[in-house]
């Protein structure tokens, strides 16, 4: 249907918060809009209970419970597959949109012609705490192609998006990979050619888990880090900037360095530590890893508090 915009909720472990992101998905003034909720609770009975009743409660959503637990990137995809609009939409379950987010998206997408190659339009977002108080926020303002920009941090979570269906079946939908989903697919996206516009204010209440603590310290932050690296690095040729690539590479080691500290893992963190001296001997984000490597403890007992 033209114009239809599909919302796609990805669900696991928030019985207590899809509510809210599925009550700012339906109070949003821009109204030609389906909403996709995929279930992926299949290995908790509490959590699936809990969510089929709240998501029944509200009248045409079209409800798809996983099998199995698959993952947030493999039930992405789920919810492309299943979408019926032209237009697609995230927003993860504990996230919630602002009521203007889809109408004033939409309104800047269709102001672009085909020559303008445009694939993606996203905007910023307010972070939320527990409470729902403002902490911060998220900005960006990149339009245009900017590759290198993406491959040094994420340019905007999926919630912050507004694509296209066809788009995203091209360059071959989400990754399975345990983090850095959102970033794998913006990099396939600039890399293929298309895109990207920015409208520059805030449109979504992020939540904030944990604050700036332990969240995102996992083995699965680990290997998506890798993973998206590797993503990158297929695509250094792009840049044509031997200082861009050593920035690159710097920025992930970097932030390996302090990962494989905080899981003990100091044979991987003087590997990447090895990789910043070689490419910024003489520089403060070489010396910050180093001091992480040298004193670990210290740093643990700074990040856990």
């Amino acid at each position: 249907m033209n114009d239809l915009v599909s919302v796609i909720i990805t669900t696991y472990k928030r019985s207590n918060k899809i509510e809210d992101a599925i009550l700012s998905v339906l109070n949003q003034t821009y109204k030609n809009i389906e909403i996709i909720v995929v279930d992926d609770n299949a290995n908790n009975l509490e959590e699936r209970n809990k969510t089929e009743k709240i998501v029944k409660k509200y009248k045409n959503i079209n409800y798809i419970q996983n099998k199995k637990n698959m993952g947030g990137a493999i039930s992405r995809n789920i919810g492309i597959k299943a979408s019926k609009g032209e237009y697609v939409s995230f927003l993860d379950d504990d996230d919630i949109y602002f009521p203007e987010r889809i109408n004033k998206m939409m309104s800047i997408f269709k102001k672009f012609k085909k020559t303008d190659n445009v694939g993606l339009v996203y905007c910023n977002c307010d972070r939320i705490n527990d409470n729902k108080e403002i902490i911060g926020s998220y900005t960006n303002n990149y339009n245009g192609n900017p590759i290198y920009q993406q491959m040094m941090g994420c340019i905007a979570g999926t919630s912050m998006w507004l694509t296209k269906k066809n788009i995203l079946e091209k360059i071959g939908m989400f990754e399975d990979t345990p983090c850095k989903q959102d970033s794998i697919v913006l990099l396939k996206l600039l890399v293929n050619g298309y895109n990207v516009y920015c409208v520059n204010e805030s449109l979504v209440y992020y939540y904030e888990h944990n604050g700036n603590g332990i969240s995102g310290t996992k083995q699965s932050n680990i290997d998506g880090l890798i993973n998206y690296r590797n993503w990158c690095r297929k695509y250094y040729k792009l840049l044509n900037n031997i200082d861009k690539k050593r920035n690159i590479e710097c920025n992930f080691s970097s932030k390996l360095v302090s990962l494989y500290v905080l899981n003990n893992q100091m044979k991987n963190a003087k590997k990447e530590l090895k990789i910043l001296l070689k490419n910024k001997p003489v520089s403060f984000i070489t010396f910050k890893a180093l001091v992480k490597y040298v004193f670990p403890k210290m740093y643990i007992k700074k990040i856990r508090g």
